[in-house]
């Protein structure tokens, strides 16, 4: 005898199978994000939409349990790792645009692997100028004097003897 699953069972089935796929899905939208793809690449790969996308990210990170600390930095430098391969394959074949972000991902390895302090990864203070003091005003015009000395021009080089 074959036993046919009733209504319910095969409701109950229905929705597993709906759930699974949906934490499928949300899994793999959040290793995508954490591979580095946007969320705009992610949904029009998947054809869903962005809101969806961001919803089931949220969703995956909420149900995450917090790592200890030991277990992030590992995970950081996996990261860091392979970054830094990438980089390094895009530097020999002669992309030199790639060297800033190189010597920032070797940065980030050593801060992570605690080679240097964290105060060596803090923005640098910028300099501030010191304020020179403000220029005198300069006058426009100049003020003719109050009492003009008398000039005498007409005998100027006459002896009247």
């Amino acid at each position: 005898m074959t036993e046919t699953p009733s209504a319910a069972e095969q409701a109950r089935a229905r929705r597993r199978k709906r759930r699974a796929a949906k934490l499928e899905m949300r899994d793999a939208c959040f290793e995508a994000l954490a591979e580095g793809y946007t969320q705009e690449q992610i949904a029009k790969a998947r054809g869903i939409s962005v809101a969806t996308v961001r919803r089931e990210i949220d969703r995956a990170i909420a149900a995450r349990q917090i790592r200890a600390p030991e277990q992030h930095v590992r995970l950081q430098i996996a990261r860091v790792t392979k970054a830094l391969a990438l980089l390094d394959m895009r530097i020999s074949r002669g992309e030199m645009e790639a060297v800033g972000p190189f010597l920032k991902t070797v940065t980030a390895l050593d801060r992570y692997h605690g080679f240097v302090a964290p105060e060596a990864f803090a923005e640098p203070a910028r300099p501030t100028r010191a304020r020179l003091p403000a220029p005198p005003l300069a006058l426009t015009h100049a003020v003719p004097p109050l009492n003009p000395a008398p000039v005498e021009t007409a005998n100027v080089g006459r002896d009247d003897s």
